[in-house]
């Protein structure tokens, strides 16, 4: 079991992404947060915007096909997409999550 992160560029690209995460079952569930702040470095300066963060449960073997279709359905400015190992689960919250979610 994985959690994905997508840092996506807009609320509407992020709406748009857990849609089809979830009607796909490639995703159990979604937390969308918005207006987050993401800093970076580019050449010497510091750059800073609004980000819209994703962060959703899956099968950690679903994170390539997830990652390969954002990819193709988000050509112009893709998202940011990285998943975390999930140490510690509920059984029940687990077993429920490799139940409701597409065979890897």
């Amino acid at each position: 079991m994985v959690l994905v992160h997508i840092i996506c560029n807009s609320s509407e690209q992020a709406t748009r992404i857990v849609d089809f995460l979830i009607e796909e079952r490639l995703m159990l569930n979604a937390l969308v947060s918005d207006k987050l702040l993401y800093k970076q470095r580019r050449n010497d300066e510091k750059e800073s915007f609004e980000q819209t963060l994703i962060m959703g449960t899956t099968k950690a073997l679903l994170f390539t096909k997830i990652n390969e279709r954002i990819q193709r359905k988000f050509i112009k400015n893709p998202p940011l997409i990285y998943a975390m190992p999930i140490i510690y689960m509920d059984e029940k919250q687990s077993k429920n999550l490799r139940k409701k979610t597409e065979k890897a």
